[in-house]
């Protein structure tokens, strides 16, 4: 039997999410868990994801983790309280999770595995790649590297090695207004005064 949600739990809206393990956690000789279902407040479905990838959700997805296995998000049902959570748990997610109807479909050859990889549009490219491995299909090829195109430098300037003589007068002119400005009184009015801190 299920454990039960405090009763406040009872109205409040979420989403119940099923986890297709990959592959699945324990011995195949005495028995594997192959799914986690769980429960996610309205709108705090992805942050729960996140916990649990990073070991901080439930107990099972962090034995999963540690035993080097992985996870797609199989099935979302949104908008339903914590006791469907409990009733998903009670019937067993292998009959109605989707990943395990597309792997069945497949051996059957009802579809093909690129009809399958279909079902998952916008799945994450690491979720892809576990989907691959599913369905028994070889990993995405790799991207070929953009070419290289070859660049021509750009023509450096001639170095200059004197400075023309009306550009070096312009510099004695500007100093000197510089100068002048600086010496007197209403330049050094115009400078801020540093007040002590």
């Amino acid at each position: 039997m299920g454990r039960s949600a405090p009763s406040w739990l009872a109205t409040v809206l979420g989403d119940a999410y099923t986890l297709h393990f990959w592959p699945p956690y324990g011995d195949p000789e005495v028995q594997q868990a192959g799914h986690y279902t769980g429960w996610a407040e309205a709108g705090r479905l992805n942050r729960r994801l996140v916990d649990h990838a990073l070991g901080r959700g439930a107990r099972l997805t962090q034995v999963q983790r540690e035993a080097g296995g992985t996870w797609v998000v199989a099935d979302v049902e949104r908008g339903v309280t914590r006791d469907r959570e409990t009733q998903l748990k009670e019937r067993g997610a292998s009959r109605r999770c989707s990943v395990c109807k597309t792997s069945r479909d497949i051996e059957a050859g009802r579809i093909t595995k690129d009809e399958a990889l279909a079902k998952w549009p916008a799945a994450r490219p690491a979720d892809r790649s576990v989907l691959r491995e599913i369905f028994g299909m070889d990993p995405e090829p790799e991207k070929a590297p953009e070419p290289v195109r070859e660049s021509i430098p750009a023509p450096r300037p001639e170095p200059v090695s004197e400075v023309p003589p009306d550009i070096d007068a312009l510099i004695d002119v500007l100093v000197a207004g510089w100068k002048a400005e600086a010496a007197s009184p209403k330049g050094a009015e115009a400078e801020p005064e540093l007040e002590a801190g």
